[in-house]
Parts: C-alpha cells; sequence; structure tokens
C-alpha cells in the first residue's frame, strides 16, 4: 500500500532513499468499510488520507440535506485541508463510498518532516497549489458553464464516475436535480461511445 503512495509521490518530487522512510514513518494504513466515515463535520481533521482503494465522498449537511462537495478516487488526497492545517472543527463530512484502502498522516509529524526536509516541504506545497487549482477550476465551471457543460466536464475528467456513483450524488455534486442530469446523460450518452469507437 505505501509503494503505491511513494510511486505517486515520486511522479511529484525527486527524494531519496533517507528522505523516503523518514516519510514512511509517519504513514498509516486505514481501512473503511463501505458507508464507514473518515471524517464527521465538528471533528477537527487530525489526519489527511491517500486513497490507495476505493472512494470517498465529502458533503455537508444542510437543513438535513446531504449536498457532495467532492469525490475523491484512487491516488488523490481525502479530509479537510482547511481543517487540518488550521487544526479546527472540519465543517463537513467524509465517508466512504465503496471498502476503501487509505494511506494516512497526522499533523506533527508532518510538520516535522517539512521543517527538516526541503522535498516534502517542497511537495506539500505542489499538492496545496493542486487543491487551490481544483477549488477554482470548480468555481469557475459553477459560475460560467451550462449543466450541460458541467456534466460533461466532471465525466471526461472522471470517466469512471458514472459506473461507481449514484446519480444523486453525482446530481448534488453539479447543483441540479437528480431528472436533469438523467436527460442530460441520455442526451449525451452518444458522444461518450463514439469517443470509445
Amino acid at each position: 500500500m505505501k509503494e503505491n503512495f511513494r510511486s505517486f509521490c515520486e511522479s511529484i518530487i525527486s527524494f531519496n532513499d533517507e528522505e523516503w522512510q523518514a516519510m514512511e514513518k509517519c504513514l498509516s494504513i486505514k481501512r473503511l468499510r463501505k458507508n464507514e466515515h473518515f471524517l464527521l463535520e465538528g471533528e477537527v481533521c487530525y489526519r489527511m488520507g491517500f486513497v490507495t482503494e476505493g472512494f470517498t465522498r465529502l458533503y455537508f449537511l444542510v437543513d438535513g440535506e446531504e449536498v457532495t462537495k467532492d469525490f475523491c478516487f484512487e491516488n488523490n488526497f481525502t479530509g479537510s485541508v482547511a481543517s487540518f492545517q488550521t487544526q479546527r472543527p472540519a465543517q463537513f463530512n467524509v465517508v466512504a463510498m465503496e471498502d476503501t484502502t487509505l494511506i494516512t498522516f497526522g499533523f506533527s509529524p508532518l510538520q516535522s518532516l517539512v521543517e527538516k526536509y526541503h522535498c516534502w516541504s517542497n511537495f506539500i506545497r505542489i499538492v496545496l497549489g493542486y487543491f487551490a487549482i481544483r477549488k477554482e477550476n470548480r468555481e469557475i465551471s459553477f459560475l460560467l458553464n451550462s449543466a450541460e457543460q458541467r456534466y460533461m466536464g466532471l465525466v471526461a475528467d472522471n470517466p469512471q464516475i458514472l459506473q461507481r456513483v449514484a446519480l444523486k450524488y453525482i446530481a448534488s455534486y453539479l447543483g441540479l436535480s437528480p431528472e436533469t442530469v438523467s436527460r442530460i446523460r441520455n442526451k449525451t450518452a452518444h458522444q461518450f461511445h463514439a469517443k470509445l469507437i
């Protein structure tokens, strides 16, 4: 499991065996059953997770209704970055949507690591930049794109999503009704089929 994380890190930065061993000491493996929470609203996110198997869904509870914030599939981080960095309570929940395996790391060990090793400081900077870009792209999509464009963009970025995620969660993530997403899916299905031929 940890080798998956090492391969991911190597795709971003260079490091030697000593630097990897220092990182490896910070890592733990956590397994979640389907529907088990990794983080609950109001809890402090003491550990971030890197998904090696399965996926998580991030959601808010608004008047008793779940509003999907994001999906985190394999080779992505999951948790609340804001809560992790500030050590203040998270404002959303993180739940496993399938049996899921995570590589996790805690706040304090990571702080010590980045203070000692420049490569890991650089790694964190790049990963945080990825989160910022993803957030900006989502905001742009909501402000400038049509419902169909938002759907097409989501499926283009995550081809697996239609097979792994229930329609109601996709609809919630896109800010649409399930009926609207179903109509768009039927309308655009031939376009994705054509790309596969």
